[in-house]
């Protein structure tokens, strides 16, 4: 359930030493990084920033879902990251590039934290901890675009929804793994980069073949081998 009350420092406190960022400093200075963050309550679809806007902080999702998306030149939303409790997001944009490359809008009803660039940065260069607790975190993104690059080179709309499906957690639904989607169906084909239409037909083609009961907001898979040749393009998409 979403909770919109105001957080106050000690709340901020508590949130940031959950971070990777912040989770290996000391009180003091996560308490000096508290007092540069401002609460962010966004409603579904509010645009948090904008693609080429000057970049003066970064940000933290405390509750909610971010979607961070560029509009191509046909005018169609390419979606790159859905970002979720506890992700952080826009820290190259503010230590290097200097400008957002992307937009950040909400899904849904969102709680953000923003931590204020020019204090941050401050601390970045008088606290050698910070400074190295900030390569981890942004390590870690690289690996996330690294995965997200393999995700939308691989040619087949079918390949694709299967390798993005198998890398969710599951849980037991009777003798059958159930995937709960983390983002509406609307949402997955532009992440997945096909369109609505042709995420329903896949979708429907595999249920009515018997390879997985598709349900408004999960996936039970009755046949996980036949997902996955699919998802190693082993095999042809079930006709």
């Amino acid at each position: 359930m979403f909770d919109s009350r105001p957080m106050d420092l000690a709340e901020r406190q508590r949130f940031l030493t959950k971070l990777p960022h912040f989770r290996p400093l000391g009180r003091p200075l996560v308490e000096r990084i508290a007092q540069a963050t401002t609460v962010r309550q966004l409603e579904a679809e509010q645009a948090l920033i904008a693609e080429g806007q000057t970049a003066t902080s970064f940000f933290a999702v405390v509750h909610g879902r971010i979607r961070v998306y560029r509009i191509a030149a046909d005018g169609h939303e390419q979606v790159l990251h859905h970002l979720h409790d506890g992700q952080t997001f826009a820290e190259a944009a503010l230590l290097s590039i200097g400008r957002y490359p992307a937009h950040a809008r909400a899904v849904a009803p969102s709680t953000v934290l923003e931590i204020g660039g020019q204090a941050f940065i401050s601390l970045l260069r008088d606290e050698p901890g910070v400074a190295t607790a900030m390569v981890g975190s942004l390590c870690m993104w690289l690996m996330r675009l690294a995965e997200r690059v393999e995700e939308l080179s691989i040619a087949s709309a079918p390949a694709r929804l299967a390798h993005y499906l198998l890398a969710l957690p599951t849980r037991a639904e009777g003798s059958h793994p159930e995937i709960d989607l983390p983002m509406t169906k609307k949402d997955l084909a532009a992440h997945l980069a096909i369109t609505p239409e042709t995420l329903s037909r896949l979708l429907r083609r595999w249920q009515d073949t018997g390879v997985i009961e598709n349900r408004p907001r999960s996936i039970v898979v009755l046949e996980p081998r036949i997902l996955v040749r699919i998802a190693d393009r082993l095999e042809d998409d079930p006709a």
